[in-house]
């Protein structure tokens, strides 16, 4: 196959009383074109802004495409759709107030990797559309302020979903729908006041989430909704004044949930109704003043829920009503 290797290269200065300008880079690679090396640089100065654009259409495989920028208020958009695949595509943006979107439609095998430094960066992963076997790694740094949102729709499969996020004040939402299978999804916030956001939402199976928050005053909201089986969710919080709340319904069968907290002044709230029958659910709260709350309702059968709870001034709470039958629940409480 034909190789080509292009290097795109935009430089800017401004002096003196000069109004800011912005750099803005397009690539195109479409209609069966494999093999090619793309890079394009971008430097700025202050807040101007970087505009980086890069589609890979219609049959196009095997690319490397790197996307470097440096200063703020950068923005950079990658799309891989109509059957590209094993392409593999890398972001980097230093600095603030940057953003990045990729987006994955009807395409295999693709590696996007994006990386972000310094604080309030936004990054936005798309993968849709019998997308399948897809690699993401996002990576956000610094003080904080950092926004990650990443959707599975659309009969996407076996694709592997990697968030990190450090500093405070971070909020990471993920969203699995629509007849998507076999995803697993990591997403990991160190630092407080962090959020962590998970659906997974019509007609799923078998998909893994895992959360881990190291810090204080989290959040992790995580629900499985209508007609979902055998996805598995795990929660680590690590620190006081953290939130878990967990959620099954609408004929949602045979999900797992592991919720683990460590530290004082914890919450953990799980509720499984409306016909979701024979899940597991799994609590541990190890420290003081926890509290633990479940509720089975709406004719929900055959659930399964054990409450560990290690420490001084824990207090459980468990309602089974409306007509769920054979639930077992079991709660541990020592001093």
């Amino acid at each position: 196959m034909k190789k080509i290797y292009l290097l795109i290269t935009a430089l800017l200065f401004v002096a003196g009383t000069a109004m800011a300008q912005d750099n803005k880079s397009d690539v195109t690679v479409s209609y069966g074109s494999d093999d090619n090396i793309i890079v394009v640089k971008q430097d700025q100065d202050d807040d101007e802004k970087n505009v980086s654009e890069i589609n890979v259409l219609y049959d196009s495989d095997v690319n490397t495409i790197s996307v470097d920028q440096d200063g703020e208020n950068q923005e950079s958009e990658v799309n891989i759709t109509n059957f590209s695949w094993e392409n593999v595509v890398t972001v980097e943006q230093d600095k603030e107030d940057n953003d990045s979107e990729v987006n994955i439609d009807e395409s295999w095998t693709n590696d996007v990797n994006v990386h972000q430094a310094s604080e309030d960066n936004d990054s936005e992963v798309n993968i849709l559309d019998g997308s399948d076997f897809n690699l993401v790694d996002v990576y956000q740094a610094g003080d904080g302020g950092h926004e990650s949102d990443v959707d599975i729709f659309t009969a996407s499969g076996d694709n592997m979903v990697s968030v990190e996020q450090y500093g405070e004040d971070q909020n990471s939402d993920v969203t699995i729908s629509n007849f998507s299978e076999l995803n697993t999804v990591d997403v990991s916030q160190e630092g407080e006041d962090n959020e962590s956001d998970v659906t997974i939402d019509q007609f799923n199976l078998g998909n893994e989430v895992n959360i881990e928050q190291d810090g204080d005053d989290n959040e992790s909201d995580v629900e499985i909704v209508f007609e979902n089986r055998y996805n598995e969710v795990n929660v680590n919080q690590d620190g006081d004044e953290n939130d878990s709340e967990v959620g099954i319904y609408g004929y949602s069968d045979d999900n797992s949930v592991d919720v683990e907290q460590d530290g004082d002044n914890l919450d953990s709230e799980v509720g499984i109704a409306n016909n979701s029958d024979e899940n597991y659910a799994d609590v541990y709260q190890k420290g003081e003043n926890h509290e633990s709350s479940i509720g089975i309702y709406n004719d929900s059968s055959e659930n399964d829920v054990d409450v560990s709870q290690f420490g001084n001034y824990s207090t459980s709470d468990v309602m089974i009503t409306d007509g769920s039958n054979s639930n077992t629940v079991d709660v541990f409480q020592k001093k």
